[in-house]
């Protein structure tokens, strides 16, 4: 069983001297969702506009044409802004996200590059894109039946991205077999270690919103960790080798590349 206090005290450990390196890559992810959410940003915001014009301009005649041509002109934009942003996010910000999974997994053992956040973009491309997204769809369809199940489902799939991330060209299908069982029994310690990141995030938009981007590493960190755990505990118990995930964990000098196992139990 783990723990989500070692788990903490494992990601500080792990960005120890290495956290403004960290910083500039969850922050470059972040900046990328951003970017990929535009669309729906200009839409809530024609919303906000229509609604404050039923309010004091429903009356006035005078600029209701102008009124008309201007939310035309902002429609159109959230419409092409929201098919840039699915694109993006297609092509791009998921890719980003196993890049992510993988450079935080990496800074567990050792120092890694910020050119590691591209390394989708160099091996498994398609395999990648192709896996997000299917597991994306499976998450939006189970959404439209209920909140709950929606919920349910993205904490089963969890740890897709991390496995991309170590096998981008583990096929689509057996990364969300070894997801469900990876998280079987862990879904609600999974939502419970989110949850204990709620009360950094609030201290981060208090402080103009700028602080949410500081906690993004450690928050980033603490997931890293918890997929080593996790995947160590997958490999040990048969349920996955670590071939299949890519991994080669004793060099032909007996030593370990990936340095001593983690410690998580209490």
């Amino acid at each position: 069983m783990w723990s989500r206090e070692i788990l903490k005290s494992n990601a500080k450990i792990a960005l120890t001297g290495r956290y403004w390196r960290a910083f500039v890559v969850a922050l470059l992810v972040s900046l990328l969702s951003g970017l990929a959410n535009l669309g729906n940003t200009l839409s809530r915001l024609a919303d906000t506009y229509e609604s404050f014009w039923g309010i004091w301009g429903a009356h006035d005649l005078e600029n209701f044409s102008t009124h008309v041509h201007f939310m035309n002109w902002l429609d159109a934009w959230a419409v092409a802004l929201a098919l840039f942003g699915f694109l993006l996010a297609v092509f791009v910000y998921n890719v980003f996200q196993v890049g992510q999974a993988r450079y935080f997994v990496q800074n567990h053992f050792g120092g890694t590059s910020i050119e590691t956040l591209f390394s989708g973009f160099r091996s498994g491309y398609g395999n990648t894109v192709a896996a997000m997204v299917v597991t994306g769809l499976y998450v939006f369809f189970w959404s439209l039946l209920l909140l709950i199940p929606g919920i349910y489902k993205s904490y089963q799939y969890f740890m897709v991205p991390y496995i991309l991330s170590d096998n981008p060209h583990i096929p689509g299908y057996r990364a969300r077999t070894i997801s469900r069982m990876m998280t079987d029994g862990e879904k609600l310690n999974i939502f419970l270690l989110d949850l204990s990141f709620l009360g950094w995030y609030l201290l981060g938009t208090l402080c103009l919103g700028v602080g949410v981007f500081f906690v993004n590493p450690y928050y980033e960190a603490t997931k890293a960790e918890l997929y080593i755990y996790l995947r160590d505990r997958a490999i040990q118990t048969g349920q996955v080798s670590p071939e299949e995930l890519g991994l080669v964990f004793h060099a032909p000098g007996g030593e370990n590349p990936f340095g001593p196992p983690p410690t998580y139990m209490k």
